[in-house]
């Protein structure tokens, strides 16, 4: 049993590895985003008592089945931690020690912006906002675990946060964001995550890729006609708009004045992010899973050269022949596109926020995850989010269908196996604070 300022929470008990290991799920850390709380900031549960059961998960409204119960109504969270937890380091990780996973809402139902929602006005002291209700999600469910995760057996004074991927790009978020309150989290992981060119849009650019883009789809002229939608019918709209949008993604941060009001290099580069121990990094060949959906991996130089004049300007496409040699050096134009467009879309930005942290005389550690699954196809390499499931072996069956881990794999998974695993620095950063 857990006590949180909602009462008591009762969850379950499993044991792995002979370890036994308490479990809450479905645990709500704010009101739920349904009716007319649709497309509004997450507001705060009140006090309450009682006993409650936790122990069936859910997830948000998305595309993707996991065989978990999707519904709008998901801002839940899972905790776990040992038997007889007592003042663990915390780990809050983004889609030991006490480990607490979130749900936030994602693809529109997080991320539209529109022109009439902006004038809501329903942000703090009547603040204008629109676009980053799954941001301003994982700010409240962040506050919730500060004030209840004692009753688990956390530290709330030893709070670890990280994720991978949006999740990660979340964090350089929270990072940055003025509305975290400083001490709400004492240390950050970002895996993958630190893609400046293409994480957040305008104001305006949001408003006419999402809100407008919604309307026109379903002939919605007000927002209480959007609030109207089912969940099915904004999805079907989000697969339309995702399609004509770069690499799929629907929807994005907004810089909406309220959030962020300036895109987050400027943030870094001005001093302006929480002081907090970090790791960061990414995989070796980030981009290939997402070029190879738009070219195959028999992409040829004129596609090549193309596709990167559609991304930088004169200046930088010049440079690049210099930086990297000629495209002609390469036996295969795919791995050239992948060398520039990694380093481009994420390395380069891991470093800069690496460095930006290392001036202030932080804890900074910088990673390059660079370990090939034999089951991975020959054009991938080192993929985008290859190293989760060596972090969290039960996902492996979603990446490789009947693959078991080799020895190699198996001694990279298992932190008591080798200093490289990144497992290992995950953990000692949550635990101490440095490696």
């Amino acid at each position: 049993m857990a006590q949180t300022q909602q009462g008591i929470y009762i969850g379950r008990q499993i044991t792995i590895n002979g370890t036994n290991v308490n479990y809450w799920y479905g645990i709500p850390y704010a009101e739920q985003p349904i009716g007319n709380l649709r497309w509004m900031p997450p507001r705060i549960l009140a006090t309450s008592n009682g006993t409650k059961e936790a122990y069936i998960p859910n997830a948000c409204l998305q595309e993707f089945d996991f065989g978990i119960q999707r519904t709008e109504a998901c801002l839940t969270l899972n905790v776990y931690a040992p038997e007889n937890a007592t003042n663990l380091p915390v780990f809050v990780w983004r889609h030991g020690g006490v480990t607490v996973t979130i749900n936030y809402r994602q693809g529109l139902f997080g991320f539209l912006a529109d022109e009439e929602l902006y004038g809501e006005r329903s942000g703090m002291d009547n603040r204008k906002t629109t676009g980053n209700y799954g941001i301003l999600d994982q700010i409240v469910a962040l506050d919730w675990i500060k004030k209840n995760i004692a009753g688990f057996g956390g530290n709330p004074e030893q709070i670890t946060v990280g994720g991978e991927s949006g999740g990660g790009i979340s964090i350089t978020i929270l990072l940055a964001s003025s509305l975290v309150s400083k001490g709400t989290f004492q240390r950050a992981i970002v895996q993958s995550g630190s893609m400046w060119p293409h994480i957040m849009d305008t104001l305006q650019e949001a408003i006419n890729n999402t809100g407008n883009a919604l309307r026109s789809i379903t002939n919605c002229i007000t927002v209480q006609c959007l609030r109207n939608l089912t969940g099915d019918q904004i999805l079907t709209a989000q697969h339309i708009i995702a399609s004509k949008r770069f690499m799929g993604i629907p929807a994005v941060p907004v810089i909406d004045g309220y959030v962020v009001d300036d895109i987050l290099e400027n943030y870094y580069a001005r001093g302006n992010f929480q002081k907090v121990p970090i790791l960061i990094g990414s995989t070796a060949n980030e981009t290939t899973s997402n070029t190879y959906r738009m070219f195959g991996d028999k992409v040829n130089s004129t596609q090549v050269e193309e596709f990167l004049k559609t991304l930088y300007n004169a200046i930088i496409i010049d440079e690049i022949p210099t930086i990297y040699g000629p495209i002609s050096a390469f036996h295969n134009p795919f791995t050239y596109l992948n060398i520039i467009y990694t380093d481009a879309w994420v390395h380069c930005g891991a470093r800069r926020i690496a460095t930006r942290f290392s001036n202030y005389g932080l804890p900074t550690y910088l990673y390059t995850y660079n370990h090939l699954v034999s089951a991975a196809p020959s054009w991938a390499g080192v993929t985008h989010g290859v190293e989760l499931p060596m972090l969290f072996p039960t996902i492996l069956s979603y990446y490789y269908r009947n693959y078991t881990f080799t020895t190699s794999d198996q001694q990279l998974s298992s932190k008591q196996e080798t200093n490289q695993a990144l497992k290992v620095y995950r953990q000692a950063l949550v635990d101490l604070g440095e490696l």
